[in-house]
């Protein structure tokens, strides 16, 4: 009879095991499904304070991208859309990600750049070059490039407000050159993009210019026209998600999410691995100590917490001779480096970024070099600054010539300068083969000594910029013939 019992209770717990197991893949098909469901798009959402009072939503004007949703059939692999400014803010923290938003801000504006006069009239337009240099240095526009060049890789925008004097009351018209006044250039101000949302944009007609592009947006509150904000977004993303991203672009944060937390999570693998390389094992009869019933466990448990306090170096184990083995097993670290390595390169990738300059990890080897990899990044840190941060600069360039000489000389510009600095042997080098060169070309009759004089002094690494290309001096008449010789 109690054998008869015991066997349906048996068969009661394999009949709730197996219910389990049903209610458990029953639970994981759902998971399932609803991860491969369509990723459902909305339009950002602002924090309190934004939009104006009154107003609980950004206006969508002109448009009905509210349904954009029903266009979103398929789940991206990385990324599921906009994954929030207070998210990105606390990745921000780590310097894993950090680096790369760092890094390009750094490089964009280490060397930094003058202001120039294309063409003739340099000499006229030296005094004010001068001043708008100092302006430049008075608003700090290097540093607080920077800042925006920064802000916009850890958020994927960034937006300078341009304040002029006397039109905070005019902050929702456009900003006309002709209307700024003598000394009106207050200055420039970063603001974050979590403080901002669209006032309004055109989704209706893709003929018009503005499309998918907004006119006005709402800071804090505050209603101001497209026109008085520089606004950074270098890695833009496609129509349909503007509106989810609060019309900016992807974060170097967001982009970097997939790489970073693979290397993070070999880094920490490898970290444990490397906790467990050494296990000690103890070659006992585990038959003859369990059938002692719980006092045999007991005296296992008491065996192994002894064998844990006497092993180092500086103790004795005791063990017994015939019933007892000490083994050492050490888990192969084989390869782990390369693998470790090579993760670190993928996760530098997405950025374009050198290994030496996101983490200062120089190429280890037999002429292993970094100087290809670099020569490249600063082609590209070249192309970012010509294509995003040249066309603020000049803007801002033009307003500080109607502040300080209230009208615009279209002939000064600004040029980024070379992201290559030769060092001293270098520039000895060169400078040789520039002189060897203009050698040739004087005594050929190509050049005259004007020509070249005129070039040593517009040459920055010459070394004679300070001479007159117009005072040649005259040529020295010299007797050199030897007096033994008369």
């Amino acid at each position: 009879m109690t054998k008869k019992k015991t066997l349906r209770q048996r068969e009661v717990e394999a009949l709730e095991r197996q219910t389990q197991i049903l209610e458990g893949q029953h639970a994981l098909t759902q998971r399932m499904q609803k991860t491969n469901m369509p990723k459902q798009y909305t339009a950002h959402q602002p924090i309190a304070g934004v939009l104006p009072q009154g107003i609980k939503t950004a206006p969508v004007a002109m448009d009905s991208c509210n349904g954009i949703s029903s266009y979103a059939n398929t789940d991206p692999m990385f990324y599921g859309g906009f994954i929030g400014y207070p998210t990105l803010t606390m990745m921000a923290q780590s310097a894993d990600y950090r680096n790369v938003p760092d890094t390009n801000a750094l490089e964009m504006t280490r060397e930094w750049g003058k202001i120039i006069v294309k063409g003739d009239g340099e000499k006229d337009s030296s005094d004010k070059i001068q001043k708008l240099t100092e302006e430049f240095e008075r608003i700090d526009a290097r540093n607080i490039i920077r800042k925006h060049i920064e802000n916009e890789g850890l958020f994927g925008m960034s937006h300078l407000f341009i304040k002029i004097k006397g039109q905070d009351d005019k902050t929702d018209l456009p900003l006309i050159y002709e209307n700024v006044p003598k000394g009106g250039l207050d200055g420039l101000i970063l603001i974050e993009p979590i403080h901002s949302s669209p006032a309004a944009f055109n989704a209706s007609n893709p003929l018009e210019f503005d499309f998918y592009k907004v006119n006005n947006w709402f800071v804090q509150g505050v209603n101001i026209h497209q026109d008085r904000l520089l606004t950074l977004v270098t890695r833009p993303v496609p129509d349909l998600l503007k509106p989810a991203y609060n019309f900016g672009g992807l974060s170097w944060l967001q982009i970097m999410k997939p790489y970073v937390e693979r290397f993070q999570r070999d880094t920490d693998s490898i970290s444990d691995l490397i906790s467990k390389f050494s296990l000690t094992a103890l070659k006992t009869n585990m038959e003859t100590i369990l059938q002692g019933g719980e006092e045999g466990a007991s005296q296992l448990l008491l065996r192994a917490q002894m064998m844990g306090q006497f092993r180092d170096n500086l103790n004795m184990l005791l063990m017994d001779m015939d019933g007892e083995d000490l083994v050492q097993i050490n888990t192969p670290m084989t390869g782990l480096v390369d693998l470790w390595a090579k993760s670190q390169e993928l996760m530098a990738m997405p950025s374009h970024t050198p290994l030496v300059k996101l983490t200062g990890i120089t190429p280890s080897g037999l002429n292993a070099s970094s100087d290809g990899e670099i020569r490249v990044y600063n082609d590209w840190i070249s192309g970012l600054q010509n294509a995003f941060i040249l066309p603020q600069i000049m803007k801002i360039l033009r307003i500080a010539q109607m502040s300080l000489f209230g009208e615009i000389d279209n002939n000064i510009s600004f040029e980024f300068d070379s992201l290559k600095q030769m060092d001293d042997s270098e520039l000895a080098d060169l400078n040789l083969k520039k002189a060897q060169t203009a050698g040739a070309l004087i005594e050929a009759g190509v050049l005259s000594q004007e020509d070249e004089r005129s070039r040593l002094s517009n040459d920055q690494d010459s070394g004679y910029g300070f001479i007159d290309p117009d005072k040649v001096p005259e040529s020295l008449d010299l007797d050199l013939t030897d007096e033994t010789e008369q």
